[in-house]
Parts: structure tokens; sequence; C-alpha cells
């Protein structure tokens, strides 16, 4: 159970992925190794959301340790994958940070296996940290908006008013702001109006404001990945936060 074998077994098979084999276990040369462009195709049919500024960053954390070329490139061997989808998968099905991702991952390199899997650090959230990362399409126009939401334009002008939504300097809209104008109009099927959103507008930035605050103290820490960190913390805490919002709503629900 806790054997410390070269093979990373698949974390959706029960098992983990222990630290890489040294260099002299591996035996370059046979062993096949991908570029970090190819493990990220691998991993986005799993995990869409994850890029190559995300391996990077788990790689200056020390929780993987790819292999360089002769050329200086990355090259990941099966081990390193099976390590990266472990992780990504305690962040995205298990709610963790990486503060005990790391311990986890420590535990079982020392073959501490039975510890880990008797204990349980996951938080079962509404929201990952993944899902609360900068949209890909960030230039929609108002068109594009009411075209993909549903709403017309006076609706979508009503929520820019009360900065529900806001176009960036050259007036465009992100993927984002689709969700928020999609959801907006449904609330006001149910009678919810502009003073109710207004409330929920408050209220969202009063949580950013809070989550905010614990992340700005590490991107300006001393620190060649200081906003990195930053930026994966304030994911971490802003999921955990939505979370903890959906479930004292789920609580009060028909009170």
């Amino acid at each position: 159970m806790g054997s410390q074998s070269g093979t990373a077994r698949r974390p959706d098979d029960g098992g983990y992925a222990p630290r890489n084999p040294s260099v002299a276990d591996r035996a370059p040369g046979i062993l096949p190794t991908a570029s970090i462009g190819d493990v990220i195709k691998q991993l986005q049919v799993d995990f869409p959301e994850v890029r190559v500024s995300k391996i990077r960053f788990l790689e200056s954390e020390g929780l993987i340790s790819p292999r360089r070329s002769k050329s200086g490139y990355r090259r990941f061997s099966p081990e390193d994958i099976s390590r990266i989808r472990y992780i990504l998968g305690l962040q995205r099905d298990e709610f963790l940070p990486l503060k005990v991702i790391r311990e986890r991952l420590e535990a079982m390199d020392a073959g501490n296996v039975t510890a880990i899997r008797l204990h349980s650090d996951s938080v079962a959230g509404a929201v990952t940290p993944d899902q609360l990362r900068a949209p890909q399409i960030s230039r929609l126009t108002r068109a594009d908006v009411c075209l993909r939401s549903g709403a017309d334009d006076e609706f979508l002008g009503a929520l820019v008013r009360m900065d529900m939504v806001v176009p960036d300097a050259a007036g465009f809209f992100s993927a984002d702001d689709v969700d928020i104008v999609r959801i907006a109009s449904k609330l006001r099927e149910f009678g919810i109006d502009s003073r109710h959103l207004r409330t929920l507008v408050t209220m969202a930035r009063r949580q950013a404001d809070l989550i905010n605050r614990v992340a700005e103290p590490v991107a300006h820490s001393r620190d060649d990945n200081a906003k990195e960190r930053a930026a994966e913390i304030g994911r971490e805490v802003g999921a955990l936060v939505v979370s903890l919002h959906a479930t004292l709503v789920k609580g009060n629900l028909g009170r």
C-alpha cells in the first residue's frame, strides 16, 4: 500500500503519484517524454482550464520536477503527467489548497500513504478555484452580449449603469459578463428588480474586498512567483467564500 515504486498510479484509480524518480533511475532516452504543449493538450481533456502558466507555477512551487532537455526545454515523463493530474484533481474534486496538497505529496513521496487516505481536508465546495480564473474571451460587443445572453440592450444598459457589468476601456465585455447578464435576466423573471440586483452587487464587492485583503500581501512579497501565488490564493479563498455563501443561503431557505 505504501510502496515507493517508480510507477505512478492514476489518481482516478484511487492511487497516487510519488515524487519523480531520480535521473539515474529514469534511464533517460528510454522513457517517453512530452513537451509542455503536449502535456497541456493531454490535461485539457479532463481539466479544460489548465494553462502553461499553471504548469510552470507548479514547478516553481516544487510540486513537480520535469527534466530539461539539452536545449533547456521542459520534458515531462508519464510520472510527471500523472503527478500533475493528481494535483489538479485534488484542487478540483477535493477542493484542497496548495499547502495541503504539498503536505500530501511529501507524505506520499515518503511512502506514508495510509495516513493520507485516513485523513481528509477536502471541502465539498459549490465552485472550484479553477472556475474563478479570468475568462478567455474578453472582447465581446454589446450586440454579442445581448445575442449570447438573450437579453435586450436596454436591460444590458441598466446593468452597466449599476456597475453589475463593466466594459473595458474600449467598450468590450467578457464571457463572464454574458453569464452575469443571463443570470440577472432570469432573476428579473421572478420579480427581482434593479434595487435587489444592486444589493447583490454590493455583497459581491464586499466579498471580493475580503479576498483581496488576503491575497494582496502575498503579491507584494519579494518572490519571483509572488503574483502567481497571490492569484492562486485569491482563487482558493474566493472559491471557499462563494461556497460558504451558497451553503449559508441553502441553510436559510424556507426559514
